[in-house]
């Protein structure tokens, strides 16, 4: 009987250890590399859909260190939904680049560049455009993923929530319109 309680206990103990130490979180998201992301996906606009596509995910979402989202949904747009987007005017293709937000930016411009994980070298940040996805399109939608930055540095995953838009602007692929003016930012 004691040697049953002793194994029993000795199972527990692995079991419980194991859990411990995997290097996952207990609960919650991870990402593609089965770290802890931040936060979670809240409810989704009321202009899209669940959808599936995993081809789409894989542009989106990224290992720990490389930007893009971390815990990632793919949605189909149903009705318009307008999205937000700074970026970098000494860059004019990137106007309509890929990564957006559900709401109006504000600054300061380093908050911002922290909160959704934007290396130096990747945008300026001293623009902004409103436009609005055309229905029938897929975007993803997620928590900010860390990002490792030229420097050195890193920008931790955040809870902000970053849209995908699959554009390519230097290949003239746009599933946006119907954009504001592009103003000065922050």
């Amino acid at each position: 009987m004691r040697q049953r309680v002793a194994a029993s206990l000795l199972v527990l103990f692995f079991v419980s250890g194991c859990s411990t130490f995997s290097g996952r979180a207990p609960q919650g998201e991870t990402g593609v590399d089965g770290q802890a992301c931040v936060g979670a996906i809240g409810p989704l606009p009321a202009q899209v859909n669940p959808a599936a596509n995993e081809a789409l995910l894989g542009q989106a979402q990224m290992a720990t260190g490389k930007g893009g989202t971390c815990a990632s949904k793919v949605v189909s747009v149903k009705a318009p939904l307008v999205l937000y987007r700074v970026f970098d005017s000494s860059k004019p293709y990137t106007k309509f680049g890929g990564w957006w937000a559900l709401s109006r930016p504000s600054g300061p411009k380093d908050a911002y560049r922290a909160a959704y994980a934007i290396c130096p070298e990747w945008s300026s940040l001293d623009r902004m455009v409103s436009c609005e996805v055309r229905p029938g399109t897929e975007l993803v939608v997620g928590t900010t993923q860390s990002a490792t930055c030229a420097d050195g540095s890193t920008l931790p995953k955040t809870k902000e929530i970053q849209v995908f838009v699959p554009n390519d602007g230097r290949a003239g692929i746009i599933h946006v319109g119907a954009c504001s003016e592009e103003t000065a930012w922050p």
